[in-house]
């Protein structure tokens, strides 16, 4: 069973410090990889295509979010395209995105990845935890096969996948 546990700290002139503060302001957030899914990068091998590298950033674990969701800019820099449209209701009220086929890696939790036949394409690149975009955001349907600890007065969360 994977297990991936994020301590925040802050600097202070003692030295770094566990901070609650910290998670609170950037959120539960694991290093992730999103790349072309397995099935076109077979098409790729076969006519002969590079294969685009995956794209680093953070994925955000987002318990409001029932799909896990990619950045539109991030999956489309990819070569992937949409398979379809659907409603989302967000914090504007609902409105259209993308669904795209993706592929998610986790780096930081050894040999782990999660294919998507239909993950939701979402403007989210605005946002940034040390100098590194958000580019996925982890909904319940990743969740349904993680237990979550989020220890908010320590400033600390353990994600450990089933």
């Amino acid at each position: 069973m994977p297990i991936y546990n994020n301590v925040f700290r802050q600097n202070t002139p003692e030295g770094p410090v566990l901070s609650p503060q910290v998670l609170q302001k950037f959120g539960p957030v694991v290093p992730v990889e999103v790349g072309v899914p397995n099935s076109l990068a077979q098409v790729y091998s076969k006519e002969g295509k590079t294969i685009p590298s995956p794209k680093s950033g953070w994925g955000l674990i987002d318990t409001g979010a029932t799909r896990t969701c990619v950045d539109d800019g991030v999956i489309r820099s990819l070569g992937v395209n949409p398979i379809d449209r659907t409603t989302i209701n967000g914090s504007n009220g609902p409105h259209e995105v993308n669904v795209f086929p993706a592929l998610l890696r986790f780096p930081a939790i050894a040999n782990f990845q999660i294919e998507f036949s239909a993950a939701l394409g979402v403007n989210i690149r605005a946002q940034e935890v040390k100098d590194q975009p958000i580019i996925a955001l982890l909904g319940r349907d990743i969740l349904s096969k993680c237990v979550l600890i989020y220890n908010g007065t320590l400033g600390t969360f353990t994600l450990s996948l089933m």
